[in-house]
This record gives structure tokens, sequence and C-alpha cells, in this order.
């Protein structure tokens, strides 16, 4: 009898720490970006490339961006970049050999500095 109420008490236990760790649709949304104003969305894409590589900034506060390549120990790339429209640029990848890349993005102001990595096949 005791045997049966531990493992009534383990399943009950199991079920409400289950239920109480799960998300739900309304969690979900309650962590969504809806009320924040993100500010300098950059998207690389393709990644990985195999020519070129897309670069667009939205929702920027970046003005005159400046692109650095680096190979993974850290030495300078020429690369040549190309703008093909206000938030766009190109950055022709295709003479680099394969690996993996970081792509430093800053503004003439220092008020930005990030920096990507990004896959070459």
């Amino acid at each position: 009898m005791k045997f049966i109420k531990y493992i009534s008490l383990f399943l009950i236990i199991t079920i409400t720490s289950v239920e109480s760790f799960s998300q739900t649709n309304g969690e979900l949304d309650r962590f969504g970006s809806e009320g924040l104003s993100q500010k300098n969305v950059i998207k690389l894409f393709p990644n990985p490339s195999v020519d070129f590589l897309e670069v667009r900034i939205n929702n920027s506060t970046i003005e005159n961006a400046s692109f650095t390549v680096h190979n993974i120990i850290g030495n300078v790339v020429e690369v040549e970049i190309d703008q093909t429209s206000e938030n766009q640029f190109r950055l022709r990848v295709e003479d680099l050999a394969p690996g993996y890349y970081l792509l430093a993005i800053k503004d003439d102001q220092n008020l930005f500095k990030e920096t990507y990595k990004f896959l070459k096949r």
C-alpha cells in the first residue's frame, strides 16, 4: 500500500513539474520583441557563402559603415565591397579560401562595432 502511495505521489509531482516548466503560446509571446525596439539588426546571407556575402542592416542608426574581413587567426583579408542599396552591401568572397571568417562592422563615430562569423565554401 505504501508503494502505491509513493508511486502516486511521484506521478503527481512529475506531471505538475512538467506542466509548470512547459511553455504555452502566451508565455512565448511574452518573451517576444514586440515591445522592444531593436536597432541595428544585421543579417548576413547566404551563410555559408560561395561567391558573394550579402549584408543587410535594418532599423539602423549606423552612418558610413566600414567593413573589415579577418580570417580565423585574425589576419585582415582584402575583399571587394559594393553598396547595392541604402542598407545593403555585397562582399565578394569568391577568391577567399574555404573556411571561417570574421566580418567586423563599425561606424565612423565608433558608436557601433560588432563582429559576425561566416563560412566561405
